[in-house]
């Protein structure tokens, strides 16, 4: 029957609320009536299409831990038997048919702990299993009062248990390690195979009706297949968002599988499992978690379930919700090379056929009907690629990288690559680091970074920070000699040499008012010395910018701030001192001259310094706030890489800028995230080590855990001497499949087989062959 979106469904949703959280349920062999379990809460309800009604109340005020069951199970041959799993361990059987308490027809208290799952033979009426936290399988006749076999299942916990639709006598078990057992009933020494499915507890397992596979859903967020003819393979995966608590495959559908998550989602899924990223349909009525779900006998379209939001729902297929015909039909993405990869949807519809039609209003139908998403196979669907690739540059043969040439713009990616891996974070001093930093940044054509390392050296490469001083207001307004005498000075346009002069402290008339100036300090009881600005503050003079910073544009001047943004800022070059102190010092206000006096010649001699009365308070220049607006424009332009670099060189005085921490952090995450894509796996690791920040920092402690099974028994090996298996008491798994010797260094190994060996034999193997060399399993080397 063809899985298609269109599936004729009469029957409509209905639900029922219940006392207490639901833990389980089960259906009888008519598929009417229904069973829900809880730690406080057993009943039974019948269900048609009208709805739910409750026919059984076995709990009612009895207080009893036996009553509290974590699973229940439905006979298969009588719909009066039931069976529930209990929380202290006890596995009790109940018979409808009686009145009362007789109801509990059997108790078995023989688990030493809680019980998980119980369920019944398939075609034994009497005989039933059940799997607790002790890690034993009871297999109970409930024509006994006594277990009748004991299973040891050699780990912490079996969660649960299916009989198998293909073998009578054969059940499956799947535990908290991991593993997933086959038992035969008559054999109650040691399982028949055995092997690691998850990375984590399993929690659910279950047959699929007319194909010889087992699936399972575990804690590690996947449902996977299994092939269970020979020696058990994978078939398919599926990757939930949840950690997946119980599985049941679709009658009727071959390549259907229903499931329900243990926390966070509380929708049931319907996969495809051809198509495992997806899921084909979702019931999304539960306010809680799903606890149990059941498919209505050999319907397909109704599928029941319970959780612990205390409500039953009986589901019609039609009315699930279709997560792909919502989901974002194309996608981009920008490769290392600079290239850009674009997929987009394609359909395919299911060809039916149809006879030959004369008239055009079934033309027109049929038109309409073959553009419907109905009939389109979902597993089918599938996206085409396109890729855009960069034109080739010259590349240097020596490096690899792209000849350094002045009239060649570089690529943004091959700067990016280029300055990950030459710029320094630390080793030197700051004064030396800024400088390769900037020396590295020029080589890549970064101008703008280059113009910023710069004055990250000038400012902080040689003064010693502290912490803001907050009263700067009482320094600036001390008529301080210096300060007083630069307050004073006017530009002259009419004797531009002795403004030169009055810069660099040469003429007469500049030491004379300085004199003045010191007189006056006596006076306001400054004893003539200069009062030395705060530490945490820098002054700037005209002279220490020219002598010490060299840019081409003196259009970076902007306001008193130097800009670096995104204008383009070619190579250093120093202006000559006379141009740029005209501008600095045409930018300062003027004297206002009557109207009489723009009709005079200017006079022979006119005095370059004009004392005023009247000194408004100079606000001190403090880099802090200037460096960290130049870091948040870096990253606006793109460069977070720049001005992360910036912060890590400067060490304990970036905690001088007002950045917030949530920006550096968004800083690490971004830039770690470029790294990781270009694979500059070893530059990404120094600059996690680099952090400051706690969730940086803990990038590194993530996914370092590889869990190893021994490749003669497939028991993980969960000891602290490496290879060595406690169970065989061997370290074969230590030896190389290929060569036959113990593996020293690098060790490959296949998670499917359990078997590896030298990485080097291993990629020399596996260029010829296929499977692998000790046990013939379909190995895949990449």
């Amino acid at each position: 029957m063809p899985d298609t979106l269109e599936d004729s469904d009469p029957s409509t949703i209905s639900c029922i609320c219940v006392e207490g959280h639901a833990n389980a349920l089960a259906l009888n062999k008519d598929h009417n009536q229904i069973a829900v379990a809880g730690r406080s809460l057993l009943k039974v309800y019948s269900f048609d299409n009208d709805g739910f009604t409750e026919v059984c109340n076995m709990r009612g005020k009895n207080q009893n831990l036996s009553y509290s069951a974590n699973d229940v199970a439905w006979s298969t041959l009588d719909n009066n038997i039931l069976a529930t799993a209990a929380t202290n361990g006890v596995v009790s059987i109940w018979d409808l048919s009686k009145f009362g308490r007789q109801k509990q027809s059997l108790v078995y208290n023989e688990h030493e702990r809680t019980a998980h799952t119980v369920t019944f033979h398939s075609s034994e009426p009497n005989i039933l299993i059940s799997g607790s936290q002790d890690g034993t399988i009871k297999c109970f006749d409930i024509r006994s009062d006594k277990s009748v076999n004991t299973y040891f299942s050699n780990s912490e916990s079996v969660r649960d248990l299916k009989f198998s639709p293909h073998s009578q006598n054969v059940f499956s078990a799947v535990s908290e390690n991991g593993t997933v057992q086959l038992w035969d009933m008559r054999k109650c020494d040691k399982c028949m195979v055995q092997f690691t499915a998850h990375s984590g507890p399993i929690y659910t397992c279950d047959w699929h009706p007319t194909r010889n596979w087992l699936a399972t859903g575990s804690r590690d967020k996947q449902i996977k297949v299994w092939n269970m003819d020979g020696r058990a393979s994978l078939e398919y995966t599926i990757h939930t968002i949840a950690v997946v608590s119980r599985v049941k495959w679709r009658p009727e559908r071959t390549y259907h599988i229903a499931s329900c998550a243990l926390v966070v989602d509380y929708s049931v899924h319907v996969w495809d499992i051809r198509r495992p990223y997806i899921p084909f349909a979702s019931f999304n009525e539960h306010t809680n978690v799903t606890t149990g779900i059941a498919w209505q006998g050999s319907d397909s379209h109704c599928l029941l379930s319970t959780g612990k939001d205390s409500i039953i729902y009986k589901h019609a297929f039609k009315d699930a919700t279709r997560p792909a015909l919502k989901a974002n039909a194309q996608g981009a993405s920008l490769g290392r090379n600079g290239d850009i990869s674009f997929a987009n949807k394609i359909k395919e519809y299911a060809t039916k056929s149809s006879g030959a039609s004369n008239t055009k209003t079934t033309n027109f139908i049929s038109r309409r009907k073959s553009n419907q998403p109905g009939n389109m196979q979902f597993h089918l669907d599938h996206s085409k690629m396109y890729m855009f690739m960069l034109k080739n540059m010259n590349m240097d043969s020596g490096t690899g990288y792209p000849a350094h040439d002045t009239t060649t713009e570089l690529r943004v990616h091959e700067c990016f690559i280029g300055c990950a891996k030459e710029l320094l974070l630390s080793g030197k001093k700051l004064a030396e680091l800024c400088e390769h930093n900037a020396n590295v940044s020029k080589k890549y054509g970064k101008h703008n970074a280059t113009t910023l390392w710069n004055f990250v050296k000038l400012f902080y490469g040689s003064n010693h920070f502290e912490q803001p001083f907050e009263h700067r207001s009482s320094f600036s307004n001390q008529k301080n000699p210096m300060s007083s005498r630069r307050a004073t000075q006017v530009a002259s346009d009419w004797a531009p040499h002795e403004m030169g002069q009055d810069l660099n402290g040469n003429s007469q008339e500049v030491a004379h008012e300085t004199a003045d100036a010191s007189e006056d300090g006596d006076e306001l009881g400054g004893g003539g010395k200069q009062q030395p600005p705060p530490t945490s503050s820098v002054i700037l003079s005209e002279t220490q910018i020219i002598s010490e910073i060299t840019f081409d544009n003196f259009e970076l001047l902007r306001n008193g701030f130097i800009y670096v943004g995104p204008a383009d800022v070619t190579k250093a070059l120093a202006l000559p001192d006379t141009a740029l102190h005209h501008d600095v010092q045409a930018a300062r206000p003027q004297l206002d001259l009557k109207a009489s006096d723009h009709e005079k010649s200017p006079p022979p001699h006119v005095p370059s310094i004009l004392k005023v009365s009247h000194v408004p308070p100079i606000p001190m220049w403090e880099p802090h706030q200037f460096v960290a607006d130049a870091l948040m424009l870096q990253n606006d332009v793109g460069d977070v890489q720049t001005a992360l670099i910036v912060l890590i060189v400067l060490g304990e005085a970036r905690k001088l800028l007002p950045i917030e921490d949530a920006v550096v952090e968004h800083w690490f995450h971004t830039y770690v995230d470029q790294l990781h894509r270009y694979e500059l796996w070893n530059e990404a690791c120094e600059v996690i080590n680099r952090a400051w920040v706690r969730s940086v920092r803990q990038l590194n402690q993530h996914s370092t855990v590889m869990h190893t099974n021994c490749g003669e028994c497939g028991r993980p090996l969960g000891g602290n001497v490496g290879w060595y298996c406690d169970k065989c008491k061997s370290m074969q798994s230590a030896k190389c499949s290929v060569c036959g010797l113990i593996v020293r260094g690098v060790y490959a190994w296949c998670q499917g087989c359990s078997h590896g060996g030298h990485i080097e034999h291993l990629q020399q193997y596996f260029a010829k062959h296929s499977k692998c060399p000790k046990c013939g399993h379909l190995c895949s080397y990449s």
